[in-house]
């Protein structure tokens, strides 16, 4: 028999597998064509979990019946069960030792693929997003092959390195095009919500680049990234893929980063990428030291990896025994002082 589960539990198990699923098959994608097939059956995977309309609990621990899903063998049915059972799934931890994990996104930036990563890791041996901001800083992607200045400009731009004071607009000019942009995200079909981010939304003076959040159900957000990059607004596409996308536009040569989140992972997202980093850094710091961690998908429980708060901000701050802070209020100084 089917077990019964609750309102809070349905369709979790399904958005998570789907997530992991397809962050292997990066994974795979990175370590070469002879693992072409890996990567291949993990998308399909993930693209059936997204779209499934029962949740995958419901199989219980029935192989069989997990095999019959499409893009589900054996091997991925057992990872299935043992996510459910344990939290984890062992392969895709070794997995994320194996390769530079945090620069797998690059991925998605025009012109660069895995034979390109890999190259960034083999000869620079960086390891993370802030190891290639070092990098490229110092000047050192000029000397790898195959690097010109086009393509370094590109990764300066995904990378918001390319930040001369110059290119930097009033927050009143950001306001309008941001907002304007919010409005026609707004409209497109699966959109739930569409939300300003970044600098605009702290109200700094100056402001670099447009951020914005949109939330939706998984099954829209291929329609909804190919629907932004073909906006008229758009001049030019630096990164497109399944959750995100980088655009400049034709007013002001302004580059404009949108992000797709799941509807309950909205307020870690808008947190997350509203900043500041000095404040991020602080709320993260607050939260090791109670246990947790945060990122822009939510709160866990460190020692469980249970899922805490990330549907509203001000759940989160909830959570750190803070009242809510306003977007303009964090500048990481005194703000949090009253966790």
């Amino acid at each position: 028999m089917p077990q019964v589960l609750s309102s809070t539990t349905i369709l979790q198990h399904n958005k998570e597998l789907a997530h992991i699923f397809r962050q292997m098959s990066d994974c795979y994608k990175y370590l070469g064509p002879d693992e072409r097939f890996r990567a291949i059956a993990y998308d399909t995977a993930s693209k059936t979990l997204s779209n499934m309309t029962e949740p995958i609990d419901i199989y219980g621990h029935d192989i069989k019946k997990l095999d019959e899903l499409k893009g589900v063998g054996e091997r991925i049915a057992g990872k299935i069960i043992e996510y459910i059972d344990t939290g984890r799934i062992q392969t895709f931890e070794k997995l994320k030792q194996q390769v530079p994990f945090a620069l797998l996104e690059l991925m998605d930036v025009e012109g660069i693929g895995p034979a390109t990563v890999r190259t960034l890791h083999d000869a620079l041996q960086v390891n993370t997003r802030d190891d290639l901001i070092h990098a490229v800083e110092q000047g050192k992607l000029s000397a790898i092959k195959g690097f010109g200045e086009k393509k370094i400009n590109t990764l300066m731009k995904v990378l918001k390195l390319d930040k001369q004071e110059n290119k930097r607009m009033p927050l009143q000019l950001a306001e309008r095009i941001g907002n304007e942009l919010v409005r026609f995200v707004e409209k497109m079909p699966g959109v739930v919500q569409a939300s300003l981010a970044g600098s605009a939304r702290r109200k700094k003076e100056t402001v670099g680049d447009i951020d914005i959040i949109v939330t939706a159900e998984r099954r829209n957000w291929k329609k909804i990234i190919r629907r932004f990059v073909q906006l008229p607004q758009v001049k030019k596409v630096l990164a497109s893929g399944e959750t995100k996308a980088s655009v400049i536009l034709t007013e002001n040569d302004v580059q404009a980063d949108i992000r797709i989140v799941h509807p309950d992972e909205y307020g870690a997202a808008l947190l997350y990428f509203t900043g500041s980093k000095e404040h991020n850094i602080q709320l993260r710091s607050m939260a090791k030291r109670k246990g947790c961690k945060i990122n822009e998908y939510g709160v866990y429980d460190v020692h469980t990896n249970k899922r805490l708060a990330g549907e509203t901000e001000e759940g989160i701050y909830r959570l750190f025994n803070l009242p809510y802070i306003d977007p303009v209020k964090r500048l990481g100084k005194d703000e949090l002082q009253a966790g």
